[in-house]
């Protein structure tokens, strides 16, 4: 870090205090009894220090870096004793406030609080008196003594500085060192090989060639990127390249580097230029330079790289360098920008920057084998290679790193050494000119010096911390990091990271982060301040005596014992922590945080090597519980401390009273202190506390809050009837900003007092909420009114948030759309008498409106002021995008509800995405938001004589409109979004006969169409030439379900003969489709489907032939006269899934069919794979499965005359399901199923009758091993000896729905021993049993238990469970097992009633789902 800059800067924070608010008074205070007059030793000691301030701040702009070890040392002292200065000030400052607040302990000598902290800090002081009053002026003299040192120390600066700058003067004549860092760059390779590059260079090929790029005459492309990240190589790669050569007819390589010098940049252009040698040298003039190299550029297409830039401070340098080209050149010129700020990028680009990342790991692992044995495709030493993997994984794709390590490895080919290197990390301390470390140096040695001190802090956090901006700047701000004169230091703070930012030294995206090199940088620059207890690895650390910042992650201080499944402490880092207790002198610490969970141990260790620190300004402690005693006697000393943030998961703990006497704390964050739930009544002592990290509630407790005058943020204030919650507490905080919650409003009398809490005066405030009680006894409609009145926010406020409010009238200062044109957030709540809403439609910028419960307002109104004139008066909620309306049942008029002009209401509500209204009754028109093309959302439900409507996610639900005309209207209110609906669906519209015809035409990227409970849906019989059903059905449609609709067959198929690429077809409970063809039927019916409904054709449903081919999915259920007229399903060509359930006479029919057919073919496409069929019988079954050898899943259902299943040909099943079989005793060709993965079987009893073991004890039914992984079943005949034997892969067992099972055998306990592979066991919905296997602990395998719904389960197996058990969840059982469950320690995870509710839920289906069934 830059010495002068530190000292400048430490100097600076002293002066600052001096010279700042309060410190007269203090010092006057603090020599009291003295005969000197106090303002005259003050402003000369300002004097002095403001002359050295000056010497260091021109020194740090002359002296690039200090060398001399004389003006080191000179500036090393001046720190210390401007460090001790800085502290002593501060301690004078604090006794100050303590005097303000507590005024009549002034003189008082037995003031316990504060001769507590004087005690102890003359102990720290080694002093041998204690202080027996505040006015003595021994501090005021130790202060000035001090002070003298340093303006002594600052003359021995001044004469290093001499020396100094002569040196720096000497060393610049010798060697140009500033202007070329790392040396002038060229265009010719200097690597064998590029890496990894080659997508990239093709990109920004094709972009200097492109058409943008060849339309204007100069363009400007940037390739952003770390140091040592590989921009130079790949400029090379581009310039070089065979396309580039042709199409640009002149190149030229400069490289600028640090020093931006306009002269010498166009003299080095004009030397590339011309031929020959250069004549430019003795011209200084930069007007006639570009005058010849106007000249010289003239029509040229030229590509010009800039190597290295780093300007980014003036604009006007930059144009200055183009200006001669931009009149000259040809069109399709570019300029290619290598740097490594986005700073820079911002003022430059003309193009989409190049943003350059690592290389990707395969990529990166080639030319890491390049650099250490020198050939990319080396594979011998095995075990270096291992370690070498490790070692670049460390180097995040940075070639210069690569190249850096690779240097360091190929020194020695040894195993040993490469660990001891992968340990220790030595190839970061690498110096060489072509090393990473010092690259990424060069960017930290340029920075700003206020940049640097905020960057090298940010060591102490953990790699791959995720920075939270808020918090990083509030430690900066606590560490007087952040200097700020205009702005809040808040906001410089959040300067100063956007331009780390800019400049690459941080990353940006949900969060901030850091590069893990960027990391090493900041723990290398800053290691004399700042030290990190992680790991300890083999290396030998030196730990600095100037160190004042220190973090500990704790995650090292832990081991995994892999035998007790558990985390030990880890004794050498307990051991070290303790050393560096010895070396580092913690009373100096300025910082302490701690990183990860601890136990007591650790935190006894903790509290023993940092109990005498006292100058702390930043402290994080995690496990709070552990930490109290440490907390409780050193908070007394913590005078200086500016940051606290204290995170507790444990038992409720009082809030610690000593932290209220910490007068300097500007940062209390408890947000993570779970059961934290009161504060002391002197939480306002804390005059200095600027936020207050916490829940809303903690805010709400702050007793007096009105003497914190520079919080930002109050969550919440609950307005009371005593002095120190009355809403005047308010007045004084005119530095809140975020979000303000003011409850209880009900207990503010008057308008005058409601304008006490300076609403106006709160510039900062984003969010305001207003609040009056719903459980108040009398709601006062005209002090309400009053109150709100005097509530006028700032004009800059974007959020309202107006509950509980009783008044009918709205305030003037939201009836005037001058007022608030910042809003972007209304929202109005349970306001039960307010009548007349404000014309909300005139905020030019409202975003989002929340109208909610408002049971008297009638109408929302127009614009209703002077203000707009003309055509603006028509332009209502210009930037809505999200409107909700619920709970308002007098509302009548909406704006633009009658509106005639399209336009108009299309320029009102331009941008509106989301509409929900619901429970409107009275509202019987809306405005037409089908013309608002932005929309895409719409709820509409309880809205007049409008249906139930939702439109999301480009699919439209309609439920329960009347009849054919409200369904067109409601297809117009999303007209403008008909066209990307891809599904629709229309639910209990009784009265619906047919599909509106012109909406319906507009469909044109429907997709799925679902009409469900429409009783009358019948289309018109007409001919083809008459009714022209394709306008109907949008031809694309994909998908068709139609259930519990009138339809008939004859109307659905001539739909299906219009639907060119239908693949899904769903037919459910349509009663008027009686029987059912493939392929139409034309002219007299043939004798084969005479009888199939003669008396009527309006039944019969014929599928096309081409629809057939093409289908993939189809699914009849509940038709239960359906019968079979023509053909079979092997008509389905493409077919992949049938469906075909609760057709019994469809069933019945198939069979006649295929009776009378002559042919041997299957009933079914061998192109099946998933089929579900019910109501089956043994003469059927035969024919359905004889070809299907692509078949994965089988189920059956409902087959009560099945009594065999023969399953030879489906060797493709992989999950069999077998439910209400009650018959079925037969399963032949098991052996077959070598692909079967998944059983089930339910309500089945005669179907393991022959798995039964004969007299010898043999199976009869299964003698082969199955390769089941899953099986579900609802009793335990299956728990045999014999048959679980044959389960080897077996890994799922589910026990469900086993009614009148209450407990396992002795010989099924001993069965289910041989499920060897078995890893989730669940029991659930068994209502009768009441213990679980006693043998469960000897399934070894068993990794999941789960107990769901077993309420007879009292406890556990006595023998306990398996060692294997990693989870257990437990849900719906009784109060003995939960509580059982809850006490396991050997279980690493136990889930008691876990989402409860949703199970309960599914439990009640289930139970409805087979109830239904057995019907």
């Amino acid at each position: 870090m830059d010495a002068v800059g530190a000292a400048s800067w430490i100097v600076q924070v002293v002066l600052e205090k001096l010279i700042g608010d309060g410190m007269d008074a203090a010092w006057a205070a603090a020599a009291s009894g003295s005969d000197v007059d106090p303002g005259s030793d003050v402003r000369r000691l300002r004097s002095r220090l403001q002359s050295l301030h000056l010497v260091l701040s021109a020194a740090q702009e002359r002296v690039p870096r200090a060398r001399g070890e004389a003006l080191l040392s000179s500036l090393r002292r001046l720190r210390s004793l401007a460090g001790d200065a800085d502290n002593l000030l501060d301690e004078m400052l604090y006794y100050q406030i303590h005097r303000q607040l507590h005024p009549d302990q002034a003189s008082d000598s037995s003031s316990s609080s504060i001769s507590a902290v004087q005690s102890a800090i003359s102990k720290i002081r080694g002093a041998t008196t204690k202080r027996a009053r505040l006015g003595d002026n021994d501090t005021t003299g130790r202060i000035k003594e001090i002070l003298e040192q340093m303006c002594e120390a600052g003359n021995d600066v001044r004469e290093a500085i001499k020396l100094e700058k002569l040196d720096a003067f000497v060393d610049l004549g010798r060697h140009d060192a500033y202007v070329h860092p790392r040396g002038q760059t060229t265009s010719f390779f200097t690597e064998l090989k590029v890496f990894g590059r080659d997508t990239v260079k093709k990109r920004i090929v094709a972009m200097l060639t492109s058409k943008e790029a060849c339309g204007v005459h100069l363009s400007v492309l940037p390739i952003v990127g770390n140091g040592g990240i590989g921009k130079t190589t790949l400029a090379q790669l581009v310039y070089n390249d065979a396309v580039v050569q042709d199409h640009f007819n002149k190149r030229i390589w400069i490289s600028v580097s640090i020093h931006f010098d306009e002269v010498r940049l166009t003299r080095e252009m004009l030397d590339c230029l011309s031929d020959g040698v250069s004549k430019h040298d003795e011209i200084i003039n930069l007007n006639k330079l570009q005058e010849i190299l106007e000249q010289s550029a003239k029509s040229k297409r030229l590509l010009l790289v800039l190597d290295d830039m780093w300007e980014d401070n003036d604009k006007s340098r930059w144009e200055k360098l183009l200006a001669p080209l931009r009149c000259s050149l040809l069109k399709g010129s570019v300029i290619l920008v290598t740097t490594r700020n986005h700073s820079v990028v911002k003022m430059i680009a003309t193009m989409d920057p190049v943003h350059l990342d690592g290389l990707e790991d395969d990529d990166f692992w080639l030319l890491f084998k390049s650099c250490v044995f020198g050939d990319e495709k080396y594979e011998g030493h095995g075990n270096l290679q291992i370690i070498g993997q490790s070692i670049a994984k460390r180097l995040k794709g940075y070639p210069l790193a690569a190249k850096s390590v690779g240097a360091l490895l190929k020194r020695s080919l040894d195993g040993g050494q490469w660990m001891e290197i992968l340990q220790s990390d030595e190839w970061k301390l690498q110096q060489g000119p072509d090393d990473i470390i010092p690259a990424l140096k060069v960017s930290y040695i340029h920075l700003p010096f206020h940049l640097q001190r905020c960057f090298s802090y940010c060591a102490l956090f953990p790699k791959g911390h995720r920075f939270d901006a808020l918090e990083l700047v509030r430690i900066w701000i606590s560490q007087g990091l952040v200097s700020s004169k205009n702005l809040r230091m808040e906001e410089t703070g959040h300067q100063y990271l956007n331009d780390l930012v800019d400049r690459g030294f941080f990353q940006r995206s949900a969060y901030y982060s850091m590069h893990d090199l960027m990391h090493d940088l900041a723990l290398i620059v800053s290691s004399e301040e700042c030290l990190v207890i992680d790991s300890f690895g083999s290396r030998n650390e030196t730990f600095f005596p100037t160190i004042q910042h220190l973090s500990i992650n704790v995650r090292f201080a832990y081991k995994w014992n892999t035998d007790d499944r558990r985390f030990n402490p880890n004794d050498i880092f307990q051991r070290k922590l303790a050393y560096i207790g010895d070396v580092v002198q913690t009373r100096n610490l300025s910082t302490l945080m701690l990183f990860g969970k601890y136990d007591a141990g650790f935190s006894e260790t903790f509290s023993h090597v940092f109990k005498d620190v006292h100058r702390l300004r930043v402290l994080r402690l995690r496990t709070l519980s552990y930490n109290k005693d440490f907390l409780l006697s050193n908070f007394s000393k913590l005078i200086h401390l500016r940051y606290l943030e204290l995170i507790s998961s444990g038992p409720a703990e009082p809030f610690p009273e000593v932290i209220c006497q910490l007068y300097h704390l500007q940062v209390l964050d408890v947000e993570y202190w779970v059961h934290f739930s009161a504060l002391p009544g002197c939480m306002n002592n804390l005059v200095n506390l600027r936020h207050f990290v916490a829940r809303g509630e903690l805010h709400a407790m702050i007793a007096g809050v009105g003497r914190l005058k520079f919080l930002q943020e109050l969550k919440v204030f609950r307005v009371g009837k005593t002095t120190d919650f009355e809403i005047g507490q308010l007045n004084g905080l005119s530095e809140l900003g975020g979000s303000l919650e003011i409850y209880n409003l009900e207990n503010v009398g008057s308008k005058d007092e409601s304008q006490s809490a300076g609403l106006k005066d709160k510039t900062y405030l984003q969010d305001l909420l207003l609040s009056w009680s719903s459980n108040r006894c009398v709601v006062r409609c005209i002090t309400e009114a009053d109150v709100l009145e005097g509530l006028h926010p700032h004009s800059r406020l974007k959020r309202l948030h107006i509950t509980g409010y009783g008044g009918i009238s709205s305030p003037t200062w939201l009836c005037s759309n001058l007022s608030f044109i910042c809003l972007e957030s209304i929202s109005l709540e349970n306001c039960t008498k307010w009548e007349i809403l404000p014309p909300l439609g005139q905020f030019p910028f409202l975003r989002k409106l929340y109208l909610i419960q408002l049971p008297a307002s009638r109408e929302v109104p127009m614009v209703s002021c002077n203000y707009w004139t003309g055509s603006e008066k028509q332009v209502l909620f210009p930037c809505l995008e999200e409107l909700v309306v619920r709970d308002c049942p007098e509302l009548r008029v909406f704006p633009l509800s009658q509106c005639s002009s399209k336009d108009e209401c299309f320029r009102s509500f331009g941008y509106l995405r989301e509409v929900t209204i619901y429970n409107c009754p009275r509202l019987m028109n809306l405005p037409p938001f089908g013309q608002v093309k932005s929309l895409s959302t719409i709820s509409i439900e309880g809205v007049g004589s409008f249906p139930y409507i939702r439109l999301f996610m480009k699919a439209l639900f309609i439920k329960g409109c009347i009849g054919p005309r409200t369904l067109d209207d409601i297809l117009l209110l999303t007209e403008c979004s008909l066209s990307i609906i891809e599904k629709l669906t229309i639910e209990s519209c009784l009265d619906l006969a047919y599909l509106p015809c012109e909406s319906f035409k507009k469909l044109v990227s429907l997709e799925r169409l679902v009409i469900v409970d429409c009783a009358r849906l019948s289309l018109p019989l007409y001919s083809y030439s008459q009714y022209e059903v394709r306008s109907h059905f949008p031809s694309l449609l994909k998908k068709l379900v139609i259930r519990a609709c009138g339809i008939t067959g004859k109307m659905l198929t001539h739909v299906l003969s219009q639907l060119h690429f239908l693949v899904c077809l769903t037919i459910m409970k349509c009663p008027n489709i009686t029987s059912l063809a493939v392929g139409l039927i034309t002219g007299t019916v043939s004798s084969s489907t005479s009888d199939c409904h003669k008396q009527t054709t309006d039944g019969l449903l014929q599928i096309p032939s081409d629809t057939s081919h093409r289908l993939q999915y189809l699914c009849i259920e509940d038709v239960s006269d359906l019968v079979l007229c023509k053909e079979f399903f092997h008509e389905f060509i493409s077919l992949t899934t049938l469906r075909i359930t609760g057709c019994p006479h469809l069933m019945v029919t198939m069979t006649t069919e295929k009776e009378r057919s002559k042919h041997s073919h299957s009933l079914l496409p061998p192109s099946l794979k998933d089929l579900m069929v019910s109501h089956m019988h043994d003469k059927l079954w035969p024919f359905m499965l004889s070809n299907l050898a692509s078949l994965s899943n089988l189920e059956i259902s409902k087959s009560p005359e099945l009594t065999s299943l023969d399953l030879h040909s489906c060797k493709s099943l992989e999950t069999l399901i077998i439910d209400k079989c009650v018959w079925l005793s037969t399963l032949e060709g098991l052996q077959s199923l070598t692909s079967l993965k998944h059983l089930r079987i339910f309500e089945c009893p005669s179907l393991s009758k022959p798995w039964e073991p004969s007299a010898n004890g043999e199976s009869q039914g299964l003698d082969f091993p199955l390769h089941l992984e899953k099986l579900e079943i609802d009793n335990t005949s299956f728990f045999k000896i014999c048959i679980c034997k044959k389960l080897p892969f077996l890994q799922h067992v589910v026990f469900f729905m086993a009614n009148n099972v209450r407990a396992f055998t002795e010989e099924q306990e001993k069965a289910l021993c041989h499920l060897t592979s078995l890893q989730v066991l669940d029991f659930c919905y068994c209502p009768d049993l009441q213990s679980l296997p006693n043998e469960l602990y000897c399934f070894q395998s068993l990794k999941k238990l789960s107990i769901k719904a077993c309420p007879g389960l009292q406890s556990l197996p006595e023998k306990g469970l398996p060692a294997s058990l990693q989870e257990l969840y437990v849900s719906n059982c009784s109060v003995e097992l939960k509580e059982q469950c809850r006490k396991m320690k050997n279980v690493r995870r136990v889930y008691v009633d876990r989402h409860r509710s949703k199970f309960i839920t599914v439990c009640k289906m289930l139970r409805l789902y087979f109830r239904n069934r057995r019907r």
